[in-house]
């Protein structure tokens, strides 16, 4: 009697053990759609962001109690990496919680208590799925040539209000991408001016050549690839004029070196893909005493760039 009376408490504890689990909730992430690919200009005078993205938050049944998580975002090179790379180059991208870009999500290995997305499903609640938007930024003037950059990242899900490895529910994995596209410019302008206030036509005046002349420009590239520089003179390096037959003979130098005047001229070439905001000075020459009609003289010298 007494054997039996052992075994009937056991299969009651059996009993009570098994059925204290059928109402428990379990918590899980649904499968991620990656965002589509953001286009980056590095020479963009305000931060690129977008495109947004959600991740949902799913409770498997109604729960007695109330369910508290919370939910981080790692990096693949580490938990804190918010990288995207190119081959050797790279971009920083970081994710928020809210459109004003305060609230920064960050990962299990450097969150704070405001760093974290937090939730929770109340106590016999019938909406069992909770959608959350990320909110990305890039940060405007990072160093990235021309390239495809893409970055790993994992939602981790915690059945508890902080990230703790003990109580990890479930991962849901995307993958960001970011492109430089590859653009090369040429602008000229004053000596003393830039890219941004240089234009595509710009006149240059000697003033009076008859004791000869020089003038001074300037000739702005940028870039985000290698390139090559070229320079066209169709008239040879004359001033002609609408009045007269004369010529006035010039000369021109480039930071410094002399040019021979004639068509598709290189003047500079660069083959690291790299980014590119090059100044090059150039100066027009007249000898004194040439023997021309009065009358004004000009001509037309080009410059085109391509990338390499």
């Amino acid at each position: 009697m007494k054997r039996i009376a052992f075994l009937a408490c056991m299969g009651a504890m059996l009993i009570s053990s098994v059925s204290a689990q059928w109402w428990l909730s379990s918590l899980s992430l649904d499968t991620m759609v990656s965002p589509s690919p953001v286009t980056y200009d590095p020479y963009l005078g305000n931060d690129t962001i977008g495109p947004q993205f959600t991740f949902t938050v799913r409770l498997s049944k109604k729960p007695r109690t109330t369910v508290n998580f919370c939910a981080v975002i790692d990096g693949s090179l580490s938990p804190s990496s918010r990288l995207l790379t190119s081959s050797s180059n790279s971009l920083t991208v970081n994710f928020y919680q809210d459109s004003n870009y305060t609230k920064e999500i960050k990962s299990s290995a450097d969150y704070t208590s405001s760093t974290i997305v937090s939730g929770s499903f109340p106590a016999f609640t019938t909406t069992l799925t909770k959608t959350y938007t990320v909110y990305p930024r890039l940060d405007k003037g990072q160093s990235a040539p021309w390239g495809t950059y893409t970055g790993n990242f994992t939602v981790k899900l915690y059945d508890y209000s902080l990230p703790n490895s003990s109580y990890l529910e479930d991962t849901a994995s995307f993958t960001y991408t970011a492109i430089v596209a590859q653009t090369v410019e040429v602008r000229v302008g004053p000596s003393s001016g830039s890219f941004d206030i240089g234009v595509n036509l710009y006149n240059l005046d000697l003033g009076e050549i008859s004791k000869g002349a020089s003038a001074s420009f300037g000739i702005f590239v940028k870039g985000t690839t290698g390139y090559t520089l070229t320079m066209n003179v169709a008239s040879g390096g004359y001033l002609t004029s609408d009045t007269t037959n004369d010529k006035i003979q010039y000369s021109l130098t480039i930071d410094g070196k002399s040019y021979s005047l004639g068509p598709v001229v290189t003047i500079d070439v660069q083959t690291a893909r790299a980014l590119y905001s090059k100044v090059l000075l150039g100066t027009i020459t007249i000898p004194p005493e040439q023997n021309v009609e009065a009358g004004q003289y000009s001509d037309t010298i080009s410059f085109s760039v391509t990338a390499n």
